[in-house]
């Protein structure tokens, strides 16, 4: 392995120690930086040209990422707003406040299980957010979390950052079947209105739909980077033709307006039921 597979293995920046361990010596670091190749934004931390700056404050702290900071290193999405870089240290380690190192905007987190690696373990990831970000950021990045496998439904209700009855209602909620935040905070907004509602239900002809809302309407929620080619504008009008010939409702919205307001979305998918149910009352089969 080269320095900079060896530097891109540890997400774009390592500590001295982490990379003599693999074998290099500090003349190859040394000739690396006189290159151009690598940077070194610290004693003793080394990273490529194109490190992320938070994963490179992390290393230069000897901390972990974590919560909203840690989410595009995992794959996972991030509805909050822009919030600093957010940092895990073990709990027993001290913070000098007058440390130069640190920037404005930094938040510290503490975990027990903190180690090595740039990110600490993705469930402590999703427990953490449970202290900077509203309940459907966290949920939409849990839904994401089960689905890619990285946590498990049942360890939600055992975090400890969260509040109790908050990770109860995450626990309840989380569904790794999700293939989008869109749809996430869709289904979550239906929920809190009462609605029964059932991610990437099989339709026969249709196929997987987003959402199966009170086992009478479809729900699709729709992505640019999907639907923007021939191809699969072609296959959303054969669905919207079987869904039509099988006499199943369906509402289609752009991702773009389900992340901004889920609320009115599902307001406007409530209202349609209602006057869907409203219709068959005063023209019954």
């Amino acid at each position: 392995m080269d320095l900079l597979a060896a530097l891109a293995s540890f997400g774009g920046v390592a500590r001295r120690h982490q990379l003599l361990r693999l074998g290099f010596c500090d003349s190859q670091l040394l000739d690396a930086v006189r290159r151009g190749e690598v940077s070194r934004p610290h004693r003793g931390c080394y990273a490529l040209p194109d490190a992320p700056a938070e994963a490179v404050l992390a290393r230069v702290l000897s901390a972990q990422l974590t919560c909203v900071s840690a989410l595009r290193h995992l794959g996972l999405p991030n509805l909050a707003a822009p919030m600093g870089t957010h940092l895990a240290i073990p709990v027993h380690r001290g913070v000098a406040p007058e440390d130069p190192r640190l920037r404005n905007g930094l938040r510290w987190h503490r975990a027990d299980d903190a180690g090595t690696s740039l990110c600490v373990r993705p469930l402590r990831v999703i427990d953490h957010l449970g202290m900077c970000t509203d309940f459907r950021a966290q949920l939409a990045a849990a839904d994401a979390a089960l689905r890619a496998r990285l946590v498990r439904k049942d360890d939600l209700r055992h975090m400890t950052a969260t509040g109790t009855l908050r990770a109860r209602r995450l626990a309840r909620r989380a569904d790794g079947r999700s293939q989008s935040p869109g749809e996430t905070v869709v289904r979550d907004a239906l929920m809190d209105r009462g609605l029964v509602v059932e991610p990437q239900r099989l339709i026969e002809f249709v196929g997987h739909v987003d959402l199966w809302v009170e086992e009478r309407m479809v729900v699709e929620i729709d992505g640019y980077a999907f639907h923007s080619s021939r191809e699969a504008l072609g296959e959303d009008s054969r669905r919207n033709n079987a869904l039509t010939l099988s006499g199943i409702p369906f509402l289609r919205f752009p991702a773009v307006d389900a992340l901004r307001d889920p609320d009115l979305v599902a307001a406007r998918i409530e209202a349609a039921l209602r006057g869907r149910t409203n219709l068959q009352r005063r023209h019954p089969r």
